[in-house]
């Protein structure tokens, strides 16, 4: 984007009030032009072709394909774009999902008018903007992706990672693939993926055996 031009934003959400809300906020301020408002995410693909956005504003909860499926199509087929997600769900699987796709900021709807504004200024300007209420998590998140980074390669003597050892220890202790996934700072289906790698590694069917297997090897401490 050429210095001094206006900032091209489109808005995706699904709920005409809010829509309504946020174009009041976007058309007070010079320095932003509203190119589309859009309510699913097939509209937005579309008006991310015909519009040329340089921003996006996206709800994560859309009918049809879900806003953090949405912001990977739009960073794949239009990757100058960046998605700024706005809304409700602070969910640690649903952010840390969105920022895998893509997203570079990702805001609460209980922000104010100036701060949301603020948020859009600082992205154009390439930073990453994340809700104050959940950037302490992000934080921890990627301090696991580090930690497991330097220790994940190292094997054990039945060829399981440490990082595998922690979730077969959570299976043991008889944690859902969602409680894991949220102690771990990883996503459910990552959870799973895994454990099929541990029952192959360790040669059981289910979980019950995964877990008499834990405590016989005395991961459990």
């Amino acid at each position: 984007m050429t210095e001094g031009a206006r900032t091209r934003v489109l808005v995706v959400d699904p709920h005409p009030i809010f829509q309504v809300g946020l174009e009041a906020i976007l058309r007070q301020d010079t320095r932003i032009e509203l190119v589309g408002l859009c309510d699913n995410a097939l509209a937005a693909l579309e008006a991310c072709t015909k519009a040329q956005p340089n921003l996006v504003i996206l709800e994560v909860h859309l009918p049809g394909m879900n806003g953090v499926d949405l912001c990977r199509s739009i960073k794949r087929e239009h990757p100058g774009v960046e998605v700024l997600i706005l809304t409700a769900d602070d969910h640690d699987e649903t952010v840390f999902e969105a920022i895998r796709a893509g997203a570079t900021g990702y805001i609460l709807k209980d922000i104010t008018p100036e701060n949301l504004l603020r948020a859009i200024h600082s992205m154009m300007r390439g930073q990453t903007m994340i809700h104050p209420r959940i950037a302490r998590r992000v934080l921890d998140r990627l301090s696991f992706i580090a930690q497991d980074q330097e220790r994940g390669g190292r094997l054990y003597g039945d060829g399981l990672t440490e990082r595998e050892i922690e979730i077969l220890v959570e299976v043991a202790k008889g944690a859902t693939n969602k409680e894991i996934a949220r102690k771990l700072f990883i996503s459910e289906s990552t959870v799973k993926s895994r454990l099929r790698n541990i029952f192959r590694k360790i040669d059981v069917r289910d979980r019950a055996e995964a877990a008499a297997y834990a405590i016989r090897k005395g991961y459990m401490r």
